[in-house]
């Protein structure tokens, strides 16, 4: 079965919506944040009501409200939600938005860094498709040990894709995880390789890998 194919950042900029009716996305993924009580896309940081960038800070003027990103994606792709924490837990405006907003779920994912939010969430929301993104080997190591001592429920993970060295690795997050992702792959021969070992989602800033999947 061919993965499903995410389109990377698409959602943090209100001109790159309409790639959701792309043939080659199967979803666009957005960074959401919260700022003053509303959730946003976009990749830098915020302060207030500043965002943090590698330029320094500047007015979050491009943001794009979850709302609207919610209203181009219904009908047309699945939306993949980076659930980013600050100083604050963002699982609780998240949970109230998706349920005002939506009667159905099922097109919605959303991946955490931070796997405390990622459990509350689904507690809230129990419906709703939610996964642990893996950055690090000390994390890859620390999900599967913590699986096995029964610490931590079996929960679908996304993975930088360089921890993914084998299909043997892949098969055995799989028993552990149900669903396997791979981010962030802009190399076409490497996607069809993932993909060969049956990763579930491949996350990507180029639409010509997404288009030889």
């Amino acid at each position: 079965m061919a993965p499903i194919r995410i389109l990377h950042r698409a959602g943090n900029f209100h001109e790159l919506l309409h790639m959701s009716e792309h043939p080659s996305v199967d979803a666009i993924e957005a960074d959401i944040w919260v700022m003053n009580g509303r959730l946003f896309a976009h990749h830098e940081r915020p302060i207030g009501r500043f965002l943090l960038g590698n330029r320094g800070l500047a007015l979050g003027v491009d943001r794009v409200p979850l709302e609207v990103i919610l209203e181009a994606v219904q009908g047309h792709s699945e939306f993949v939600i980076d659930l980013r924490s600050w100083f604050g837990d963002p699982a609780p405006d998240l949970a109230r938005t998706l349920a005002l907003q939506l009667d159905d779920f099922s097109h919605i994912h959303v991946t955490c860094e931070a796997w405390r939010i990622a459990d509350r969430l689904r507690e809230w929301l129990p419906g709703l498709n939610v996964a642990y993104s893996i950055r690090s080997e000390k994390q890859l190591r620390r999900f599967i040990r913590d699986v096995d001592d029964q610490r931590i429920r079996p929960t679908p993970v996304t993975v930088r894709h360089t921890l993914l060295r084998s299909r043997r690795v892949v098969q055995e997050l799989r028993a552990r995880a149900g669903r396997v992702g791979a981010w962030t792959v802009d190399d076409v021969e490497r996607g069809l390789e993932l993909s060969t070992w049956d990763v579930d989602a491949i996350v990507s800033n180029q639409l010509t890998v997404l288009n030889a999947l």
